[in-house]
């Protein structure tokens, strides 16, 4: 039984759904802001991947975890990526974006963060943290919007073309 990302939020029926697995990263910088979320995350039912840092004096290059992020999505270990970052965030979402089978967007607001869900089915966000540190609810609202929104099956088409145009040596 496969799940549908509308169901994520259900735990009734642990027994017969696997949890989403879902990796998370972020700068020094977002730390608190992973940290929040990831608990946030933690009261859904999620499996959470947590690529660093693990303490807020820790630095980490995350040019290195995306590049662990894409490779886990693209090879099937994680099924969806959350990167919060205060900078480099273009960066990391085209970064991102150079995995097969990946698909990142940038929370630049709820429109694009819906558009990318339902036509393009993508599987990664990049979210800013704007020097917030302890209020995490935007960042929360963001994720949530994005985990809770299904692809369009009529967009397949164009992910077709995306997943040929990946095959192509140019």
């Amino acid at each position: 039984m496969t799940m549908q990302l509308r169901d994520w939020v259900n735990t009734t029926d642990r027994q017969n759904k696997k949890a989403l697995k879902i990796g998370i990263f972020s700068d020094k910088d977002s730390f608190f802001f992973k940290e929040k979320v990831g608990i946030y995350l933690d009261t859904k039912w999620t499996s959470l991947y947590d690529l660093g840092p693990s303490r807020i004096d820790q630095h980490k290059d995350i040019f290195k975890m995306a590049f662990k992020l894409g490779e886990a999505i693209k090879t099937g270990k994680l099924e969806f990526g959350i990167a919060l970052l205060k900078n480099n965030y273009a960066a990391v979402t085209v970064l991102l974006n150079k995995f097969k089978n990946v698909r990142a967007v940038f929370a630049a607001d709820d429109e694009t963060i819906v558009n990318s869900r339902k036509e393009f089915n993508a599987n990664a966000i990049v979210v800013k943290n704007s020097g917030v540190t302890i209020d995490t609810k935007n960042c929360e609202r963001e994720i949530n919007i994005f985990l809770s929104t299904d692809f369009t099956e009529q967009n397949q088409t164009v992910l077709n073309f995306i997943a040929n145009a990946e095959n192509i040596n140019v």
